[in-house]
């Protein structure tokens, strides 16, 4: 089995900056496991590590599609097992950080792999969602694949989709391949997870906002649009530039458009705190106490001895 470190934790905790100490550590490559840094362009909002650390450290499954264009779990994992399987033949431990528990999951159970994609039936679904709406769509899954509606929310109209997708293209509901891939384990992996005093959590979060708004999030959004995407596309629905698509259009003045991003970020840190919790045999640190990043980072080395060579 390939060796694996994984860094996760909620947004704005440091997952990037323990990962990266980590990585000089062990002299390895970073995975980003972040559902919105694989998009161009896309970089204030989804806090990219700068151009100056991803040379020091090579960050991988960064800007490699453009915003118009769809990124799934199940790709993410084809191309991270690809990533990790070349730096475990260089004798390297691959480092996964990031907040998308969803892609950690996929990876490490090996979802969506195996799944070919018919011609224009990702085009007709999409159709029929706008013609019947997102909840017939989902009583539609519901009766195709219980086990699937019950882990995927109402709302989650992407999951929905790929879901459906997965059924029309190959006849058999998603939750029959994540049963299957479940049984090859291919990593011996350490999962970390980044904790701390929900207020001091907070507080970084709206920091960070500051900072991003500060760093120029309105033109980076305003640019975007300039270069002819759509408003509706995926990453235009991410926090942060949701919230300055709705500046943009009107809905609301900008102060109330930046506390919105803060009240949101809080809301998703909390999802994302719920769905770690679901991990099993994760191995969650409180960071709330730490002097600094290089502590932690240190702590975590010192618990991957078995893993190194």
């Amino acid at each position: 089995m390939i060796p694996l470190i994984i860094i996760a934790g909620p947004t704005a905790i440091g997952k990037s900056d323990v990962a990266f100490e980590l990585a000089k550590r062990l002299s390895t490559e970073i995975i980003s496991a972040d559902s919105m840094q694989v998009y161009r362009h896309f970089d204030i909002g989804t806090a990219k590590p700068s151009a100056e650390r991803r040379k020091k450290i090579p960050h991988r499954l960064i800007d490699i599609v453009n915003p118009d264009e769809d990124f799934s779990a199940g790709e993410f994992n084809e191309k991270a097992y690809e990533i990790a399987e070349g730096l475990n033949c260089q004798g390297k431990i691959p480092i996964v950080s990031g907040g998308t528990g969803l892609y950690i999951r996929a990876l490490l159970d090996n979802l969506g792999c195996g799944v070919k994609k018919k011609q224009g039936i990702r085009e007709k679904i999409k159709s029929e969602f706008k013609e019947m709406g997102l909840e017939a769509m989902y009583e539609r899954l519901k009766t195709i694949d219980t086990s699937a509606a019950e882990r995927i929310h109402p709302r989650d109209k992407y999951r929905i989709e790929r879901a459906l997708e997965v059924y029309y293209s190959s006849g058999r509901p998603i939750s029959e391949f994540h049963r299957d891939d479940k049984k090859n384990r291919r990593f011996n992996a350490k999962y970390f997870v980044l904790n701390m005093d929900r207020k001091l959590l907070y507080k970084r979060i709206e920091e960070r906002v500051d900072g991003m708004v500060s760093a120029g999030l309105l033109n980076e959004t305003e640019g975007i649009l300039e270069m002819g995407y759509d408003k509706n596309l995926k990453p235009f629905q991410s926090l942060g530039y949701s919230q300055m698509i709705e500046y943009l259009d009107g809905k609301i003045d900008f102060d109330s458009a930046v506390q919105e991003v803060k009240k949101e970020t809080r809301r998703f840190a909390k999802r994302q705190l719920t769905w770690f919790r679901g991990v099993k045999n994760a191995v969650w640190i409180d960071i709330t106490e730490a002097e600094n990043i290089k502590d932690i980072s240190t702590q975590i080395y010192r618990m991957c001895h078995d893993l190194q060579r």
